[in-house]
């Protein structure tokens, strides 16, 4: 492992998160933007709220209809730049969960909101908290064009939350969850950048300006068949480019 890859693999583990500024070929990011934009338009005409700050999988054939769109986009998914980061995350298999565009909300009342993505699993929150000590789920975050950035808690993803935490996340005791954390920071990125951060952190997003960006989700656990039967976000088989590729879209 070089200096380079030390230095992110402490900082991932340590404070949960780590951008790669300018990793990505600038030419590779229109050819995505493109597809996506297309993919993201699908999906709004099923789904589309004016609170909804997020699309999801978009690689399934209801949003990506277009045979080259969709290869295109598992050929990305799949690609060394994007393993080889998954080696310094990940210290066993790493597979592929989902992906997501993040956007503006239309409705100026949505506020960014502090959360952990695994407060959404409709389980207790002790289970929660036993839960992130194994179950690994990170973004691989791409931004599309210029995003003002996500503020996080660093470290966050390896513990609990305060009291102050706890009370603004969940708006207990008069608290607000869009409200300022102490330990916040904002990290902003810009198209080209990789920002890879955990979903275990305590984060919210940035509205400041317009936001168009990727997200690729892998976890250290494959994601359920009947997931996959239902929204069709998966490669088909003939869609599988290697045995490298096989694992990666392996499902249980």
């Amino acid at each position: 492992m070089n200096n380079i890859d030390a230095k992110a693999k402490s900082q991932l583990e340590s404070l949960g998160y780590h951008l790669f500024p300018n990793y990505f070929p600038m030419d590779q990011i229109r050819l995505l933007k493109d597809i996506l934009l297309r993919s993201n338009a699908e999906w709004s005409k099923e789904l589309n709220h004016p609170k909804n700050v997020n699309s999801a999988y978009l690689t399934s054939t209801k949003f990506t209809k277009d045979k080259k769109d969709r290869e295109t986009l598992f050929q990305f998914i799949a690609s060394d730049a994007l393993l080889e980061i998954g080696k310094i995350v990940f210290d066993g298999p790493m597979y592929f969960l989902n992906t997501q565009i993040f956007f503006n909300p239309e409705d100026p009342k949505k506020l960014p909101y502090w959360h952990r993505d695994i407060q959404y699993m409709g389980i207790p929150e002790e289970k929660q908290f036993e839960r992130i000590q194994k179950d690994f789920v990170w973004h691989f975050r791409i931004p599309l064009e210029k995003d003002p950035g996500i503020w996080m808690v660093p470290g966050t993803q390896k513990r609990w939350d305060n009291e102050e935490e706890r009370n603004t996340r969940l708006e207990l005791e008069g608290k607000k969850n869009h409200e300022d954390l102490s330990n916040q920071i904002l990290i902003p990125h810009n198209p080209g950048d990789l920002l890879v951060f955990s979903a275990h952190l305590i984060h919210k997003g940035n509205y400041d300006i317009n936001r168009f960006s990727f997200d690729i989700l892998y976890t250290n656990f494959p994601e359920k068949k009947e997931t996959a039967d239902h929204w069709n976000h998966f490669p088909n088989q003939d869609e599988l480019l290697n045995q490298k590729t096989e694992s990666l879209f392996q499902l249980v």
